[in-house]
């Protein structure tokens, strides 16, 4: 009986931990085709895109995020979702501000207190760098330019996990 419920437990544990999601239901770990799927609205990047970065497979142009609209990027390694990159450009610096501000209340309120904000010399102050860990993932706040907002939600698994 013993043996069962620790089988069971280790199961129940297994289940959860490839279950995690990224963004918007999106599971860690997923095809490109479990993304379409899921997605319908997501399609292939374009042949350009993928020279620039091979890993960018899938898209969602457009998608609204806290008022402004957001460009979805999926990045897969070895055919397993490992990255969803978003990004705005809002159209001036103050809804820039505006969306900063409320991007970083909705993460702390999921995931507490960000663990890192990098420390960056003198000529890059306004910029925004904010890291959040959470279970098996990194979402990192991003605003570098000014101008561009930047949502990253990433797998933080071993490479020994994934079988690489």
């Amino acid at each position: 009986m013993k043996k069962l419920l620790t089988s069971l437990l280790l199961a129940s544990m297994a289940w959860g931990a490839t279950a995690q999601t990224l963004w918007r239901d999106a599971p860690m770990l997923a095809s490109p085709a479990d993304i379409r799927a899921l997605m319908p609205q997501a399609r292939e990047t374009t042949p350009t895109q993928r020279a620039a970065d091979p890993s960018a497979l899938l898209e969602i142009p457009a998608t609204p995020i806290a008022d402004e609209t957001f460009a979805a990027t999926y990045h897969f390694e070895s055919g397993r979702l490992q990255r969803i990159h978003l990004r705005a450009q809002p159209a001036t610096p103050e809804r820039t501000q505006a969306l900063l501000k409320t991007l970083q209340a909705s993460l702390r309120t999921s995931y507490g207190l960000p663990v890192s904000a990098p420390s960056r010399p003198v000529a890059a102050l306004g910029t925004v760098d904010l890291l959040w860990s959470f279970r098996r993932m990194n979402v990192q706040l991003l605003m570098v330019d000014g101008k561009t907002v930047e949502l990253i939600y990433s797998a933080n698994i071993p490479t020994q996990k994934l079988g690489l």
